[in-house]
């Protein structure tokens, strides 16, 4: 694999290292107790009657009027209400669970009754909650007691629950932080309700957050379409920091809300024409011929081995440049010298101008004079030797190859990636949940990766070993269908009513799927692959007794294959079933006697793949990998609810004074 390849596997890798850990690190929010919700208790006064009249019409808005008569020891202007308008609910299930949520809330119209000379002073959002200052026309102290009374529209959006309907409301929230002696309310319902709800499913739960204190605490009756009902007396009352919430299901469609939008239209519709692009992709760059291998022994015509390992696999490595040195030296160039177990080149002669542009490149950049150069400790050659190579050698490539397959490929992939991402940016703010966009995004990003890495791997199979390939292969497959599990299972469903995600998912394993029947080359790049192929195949199958005699026909034959073995990824075979047949030293390779020829020439092929790693290197500079710095912080901003339990419900908030 050449060193790009290496480091788009490691960005690859770390990329998914992280999101392993947000994953993990989103699970570790501490469990909070009771204690943790309650507010700072005030002594300077406290409630001595709270009224709540609650109205909901047919799309669950929820006309709210409250009034609130307090008894002030300590000198107060007035009170502050305070709402959510963020909160994550845990819905009681019919698994005796809960299903946790987030939920936008929608106030509006808030209203304060100056019948008594109270006013509005200012309201100001801030933490998911809205704070309403209400003023009264005095200062408050010495035990006088004064009544606040507004009104306001409370909309707690969609349940987004396929089974029911249901009204979880705190009543009371658990921020009021003073004692409440009484409590009086009542909930008015859109149609009649005495008949048609199971009594044992209206629950009301009193006490601190999290506390699951249902029973007959709560004094209520259903007459009609409305429940009223009081908490408190002479020995009971509700202390600072305890709510007072409703649950009561529903039948699924007793309010009329609205689950499917335009833009979820908009996105099923965009997935007919992703797979339109798809099944268009295939149709028209289908492998139509097939590549047919021609099994020969002999140095492809007019190609050098750079040229070669690029046909061979689409890409340029540090290797099939190197590979050079020994092509040129079997023309007479370069002289390879080994000398206490180094190795050395010398040139002997200026290229010819037959020389190719990416030879004269590499040729220039060793050479600066006549003196030998040590191969394992190179200073001084270009910083951009391998990328000018590079580019030399892929000019050539619409040649060879069809690019337009690629090309569509890619556009295709990045086309299901931004689609799936808006999938997923719709569906978590839909959700209310920021935090899964995020999570979801970076799946966008792995299962991009993933895709555009596949041609990178089906082009490395006419290199490695068919283990080594399919090993990669499965290991990408592995990834992609990771990200599809991941858009399956983190997320809400209901909030995708027509699974785009999985849609746009079965896009991308659709385009995994394909891309190996997809046509690389051209008519020209096909027969020039055959060859390749060929050559290959024989040396890794032919027998020594074939070997020898065709090296006693052309003697030089052995090393004028040795360097396309090199960008074959065959020579450490080529080498080995080569060792016994006699071949006689070449010219061009001097050694001081004391390794045998094989051992020289294995020495050489070391000596030349770390030569292959610095040049590849300088075609990898370009690659800059940013890791950034991910701060994961969990803080929880107002007191929402985590259901089934007092405090758990929309709504509620708290009290306090100024």
């Amino acid at each position: 694999m050449s060193i790009t390849n290496k480091r788009f596997l490691k960005i690859g890798m770390l990329f998914c290292m992280a999101i392993l850990l947000l994953f993990s690190l989103s699970g570790c929010t501490p469990v909070l107790t009771t204690e943790d919700y309650r507010p700072t208790y005030d002594s300077g006064y406290y409630i001595e009657n709270y009224d709540v009249d609650i109205v909901i019409d047919e799309n669950k808005t929820m006309t709210i009027t409250e009034s609130i008569t307090g008894v002030f020891e300590d000198y107060t202007n007035g009170i502050i209400r305070n709402i959510p308008i963020s909160q994550t609910m845990g819905i009681p299930n019919d698994n005796g669970g809960r299903d946790i949520k987030n939920y936008e809330n929608t106030i509006s119209d808030f209203t304060v009754d100056s019948s008594n000379g109270a006013y509005l002073l200012d309201e100001v959002e801030d933490m998911g909650n809205m704070f309403y200052y209400i003023s009264a026309p005095h200062g408050l102290s010495g035990g006088e007691k004064y009544t606040f009374t507004f009104s306001y529209n409370f909309n707690p959006g969609d349940d987004r629950d396929t089974s029911k309907d249901f009204l979880y409301h705190n009543i009371i929230g658990t921020g009021v932080n003073t004692d409440v002696m009484h409590v009086n309310f009542s909930i008015t319902f859109p149609t009649e309700i005495e008949n048609e709800i199971n009594p044992a499913d209206l629950k009301f739960y009193v006490g601190g957050y999290g506390e699951d204190s249902s029973g007959t605490q709560v004094v209520y009756q259903i007459n009609g379409n409305t429940i009223s009902g009081s908490y408190g007396d002479e020995e009971t009352y509700l202390g600072y920091g305890d709510a007072i919430t409703i649950y009561l299901p529903l039948e699924e469609g007793y309010f009329v809300t609205h689950r499917i939008g335009g833009f979820d239209i908009a996105l099923f519709v965009i997935f007919f024409v992703g797979l339109a692009v798809i099944i268009t992709l295939f149709v028209l760059n289908r492998k139509k011929d097939p590549v047919i291998d021609v099994v020969e022994f002999s140095a492809p015509d007019g190609l050098t081995p750079t040229e070669a390992g690029f046909i061979i696999d689409g890409t340029v490595t540090g290797d099939d440049i190197t590979a050079l040195l020994v092509y040129w030296a079997d023309k007479g160039y370069v002289q390879i010298e080994e000398k206490e177990k180094k190795i050395y080149i010398k040139r002997l002669k200026p290229l010819g101008e037959e020389a190719k542009e990416h030879e004269k490149i590499f040729f220039n950049s060793l050479f600066k004079n006549d003196q030998p150069i040590d191969c394992n400790n190179i200073k001084y050659m270009g910083g951009s030797v391998g990328d000018f190579c590079k580019k030399a050698i892929e000019k050539k490539r619409r040649a060879y190859f069809n690019v337009k397959s690629n090309y569509y490929y890619k556009l295709s992939s990045i086309f299901v990636a931004v689609l799936m991402a808006l999938s997923c940016i719709k569906i978590g703010l839909a959700s209310h949940d920021t935090f899964s966009i995020f999570i979801k995004l970076l799946l966008c990003g792995v299962m991009l990766i993933t895709l555009l890495f596949l041609p990178k791997i089906e082009k490395n199979k006419e290199k490695e070993k068919k283990g080594k390939f399919w090993t990669k292969k499965i290991i990408n497959l592995i990834f992609l269908v990771g990200t599809f599990a991941g858009f399956i299972f983190y997320g809400e469903s209901y909030c995708d009513p027509f699974f785009t995600r999985i849609l746009f998912s079965l896009l991308a394993l659709f385009l995994w799927i394909i891309y190996p029947f997809l046509e690389q080359y051209t008519k020209r790049g096909r027969e020039v692959l055959g060859k390749l192929r060929g050559l290959k195949q024989y040396i890794e199958v032919a027998e020594k007794d074939r070997m020898e005699a065709m090296v006693s026909e052309n003697p030089n034959l052995f090393y004028e294959v040795l360097p396309y073995a090199y960008v074959l990824g065959v020579s450490s075979v080529y080498l080995e079933k080569f060792q016994d047949v006699p071949i006689s030293s070449p010219t061009w390779l001097v050694t001081d006697n004391v390794l045998t020829l094989w051992l020289t020439l294995n020495l050489m092929t070391r000596s030349f793949a770390a030569l292959g790693v610095l040049v590849g290197q300088t075609m990898a500079k370009s690659i800059a990998l940013t890791v950034a710095k991910f701060a994961v912080a969990a803080t929880i901003s107002n007191i929402g609810g985590d259901g089934g339990f007092s405090g758990g419900g929309s709504g509620g908030g708290g009290v306090g004074r100024f």
